[in-house]
């Protein structure tokens, strides 16, 4: 091979990466991104450290290096700039092409199919979501692990091969410069295979690849994988203990058929475009009937290198099933990036039957062209779009916090009221807190938003969100609130004119003691706001309004210290008490149902009272409850 050669086949899949994934290289933070970047502001010392880094946060997921360490590190060094944050993915996914060429000419025999492969990779849509949402890098890295690992087993495999002993030295003694080589092989395949674990939990089923592959290819390296499987399993049951997986929800799994039609889902999104959008050019039959035509192709071109005792085709399968079994269960998450790492296996199968097509004859490499033009004008619209929105998403996210900054630079010390805020700007920044990252707590919606932001399922009330209208009318007197309108991504002030149209209802049913704007309805018993929330002496009281209806319950949020342990909550409600409840020491909701009595009055006076406090060392104040919310609903 020609240096000109060797330099393509190694930049090319990149450059074609970046070509194809420009947009998500541009990309800003948006939705989940902004949970782990706040983890930085959550850091107080070394305790807090390891909690951040080893403790189960969203759905149980204990991943240290692609979630936890990756934005910790990000954010402290470079605040919201995106653009390193992208580096590191862009990164990743390079080494991660480079190593799936190099596997996939090892298990072809076939330089030009692994990079083939490399190429088909790229161009799937299922590549988006890793490249453009910076909280799903956790697939990139996995893959890069996965990838690594195998690349050296394949090594320790070759080296076992050459030398399955020794060599003869030039006096005939013998050399063990041969094992000694391959040791180093099966070193770095075990300790690669051990980080794949601070990166995502799919790292569990290397080992079944690493068996799998053994066993087809070269069964007497089969007993060396065994080891890594009972870690494999060790970890499956500590995890399991340490975050149990939900029983309920989305991500519930569910052990049953349904795991055949959820794999037949992602078939279709493996080998066609995600959710399998149509146009008016192309119905959704003639999608179907691309993707089968390109299944066809890959399953008989794996059954005749099986016949031909090329059983590493099969393997392609084998990865493509291994890395989705974990998947499968859950029946009501199916998510697009899922097949990212499941589809490198299609791909060198791919790549590999294109090769041969093209080097049989003629009718081969049209069959070849066909082929991989029939992939690509199915797949490549769709990553292209996809990549497209995603941008609009995060570009939009950057604009609403960055002129919410401005507006504050503006406004020191006032709180900011958005209007005409709608569901993408919702979910994409204002649902996850994205203020909070520049310091400001105080951001909220206009009464009336939950009318036009439609309920997101599984993310939370917009109700949370919204400044009640008794305190926005209460705010504005004072002049303690601006209000911008945020339509068109220019934030424009509002605050004369919604002030001329608005006017209160009673008190809010939905009270945060962590708010400064609320303080005038919370007792004299209070201590002073703690940056977001306030703690309470043994016994404390606030105004709220009252249920308008029977059957309606108040629900209390906030945080129990550990140096308290287990207390009794009291609340009376306009002096009638009602039963108490135990609450645990750590974030805690208490749920009381509220009496017929108070249904309908203008407010009601709540007084809640702990069982026993304590007073810190370094504090001397008396303490009880850290709140939190109080909401009647």
């Amino acid at each position: 091979m020609t240096r000109a050669r060797t330099v393509a086949w190694w930049t090319v899949p990149s450059l074609v990466c970046l070509l194809i994934h420009w947009q998500g290289f541009t990309a800003w933070f948006r939705a989940d991104d902004f949970a782990w970047l706040s983890n930085f502001n959550r850091i107080h010392g070394f305790h807090d450290l390891l909690a951040i880094l080893f403790g189960p946060q969203a759905q149980g997921t204990i991943r240290p290096f692609s979630e936890r360490a990756f934005f910790v590190i990000g954010y402290g060094l470079f605040g919201l700039d995106a653009l390193p944050f992208r580096i590191a993915i862009f990164a990743t996914q390079f080494a991660a092409l480079a190593l799936a060429a190099l596997v996939g000419a090892k298990l072809t025999g076939s330089r030009a199919a692994g990079f083939c492969a490399a190429l088909l990779w790229t161009v799937n849509s299922t590549t988006v979501q890793p490249l453009s949402w910076a909280c799903v890098y956790n697939q990139v890295m996995c893959a890069f692990f996965l990838l690594l690992a195998f690349y050296f087993l394949l090594r320790h495999i070759e080296a076992g091969d050459e030398n399955p002993a020794a060599r003869l030295d030039e006096k005939g003694h013998e050399s063990h410069y041969g094992s000694r080589y391959n040791s180093r092989y099966k070193i770095c395949e075990w300790v690669v295979f051990l980080l794949g674990f601070g990166a995502l939990e799919l790292n569990v089923v290397y080992p079944v690849l690493a068996a799998a592959y053994t066993l087809l290819c070269a069964r007497k390296f089969f007993r060396g994988t065994l080891p890594m499987l009972a870690v494999s399993i060790g970890y499956t049951i500590v995890h399991t203990l340490a975050a149990p997986p939900p029983a309920t929800g989305v991500y519930a799994m569910h052990f049953r058929p349904s795991m055949l039609r959820t794999l037949a889902v992602y078939w279709t999104w493996s080998i066609g475009p995600v959710f399998l959008p149509t146009s008016r050019h192309i119905r959704l039959w003639m999608l179907l009937a691309g993707v089968a035509v390109v299944s066809v192709g890959l399953l008989v071109f794996a059954a005749r290198r099986w016949r031909a005792g090329r059983r590493a085709a099969l393997f392609c399968l084998v990865w493509y099933l291994v890395t989705f079994a974990p998947m499968l269960p859950l029946r009501d998450h199916v998510t697009e990036y899922y097949p990212y790492i499941p589809v490198i296996g299609l791909a060198w199968l791919g790549g590999w039957g294109l090769v041969e097509a093209w080097r049989s004859g003629s009718g081969g490499r049209a069959t070849a062209v066909a082929m991989a033009a029939l992939y690509a004008a199915m797949v490549l619209p769709r990553t292209v779009t996809s990549s497209e929105w995603n941008h609009r998403l995060t570009i939009k996210a950057r604009d609403l916090v960055e002129g919410v900054a401005r507006a504050r630079e503006l406004h020191p010390g006032e709180a900011i009221l958005l209007y005409g805020a709608d569901d993408e700007q919702f979910l994409n920044a204002i649902h996850q807190k994205a203020f909070s990252l520049l310091g400001m707590n105080n951001v909220y919606l206009v009464p009336g938003s939950e009318k036009q932001i439609p309920e997101p399922a599984g993310w939370g009330r917009v109700e949370d969100y919204i400044l009640a209208p008794d305190i926005v009318a209460r705010a504005l007197d004072l002049d303690e609130l601006q209000v911008y309108d945020v339509h068109g991504g220019v934030l424009r002030n509002i605050t004369t004119d919604y002030s001329d149209t608005f006017s209160e209802s009673g008190l809010p049913l939905r009270i945060s003691a962590g708010d400064p704007l609320t303080a005038y309805l919370l007792g004299p018993e209070w201590y002073a706001l703690d940056v977001d929330h306030r703690w309470m002496p043994k016994r404390a009281t606030l105004r709220i309004g009252a249920p308008a209806e029977p059957g309606k319950k108040l629900h209390l949020s906030g945080y129990l210290p550990d140096a308290l342990g287990a207390v009794q909550v009291t609340v009376t409600v306009d002096g009638a008490p009602l039963p108490p409840q135990p609450v645990r020491p750590g974030p805690f909701e208490a749920v009381f149902p509220l009496p017929d009595s108070v249904v309908g009055k203008s407010e009601m006076l709540v007084a809640v009272e702990a069982s026993r406090t304590y007073r810190p060392p370094e504090d001397g104040r008396e303490l009880g409850f850290s709140f939190g919310v109080f909401e009647v609903r």
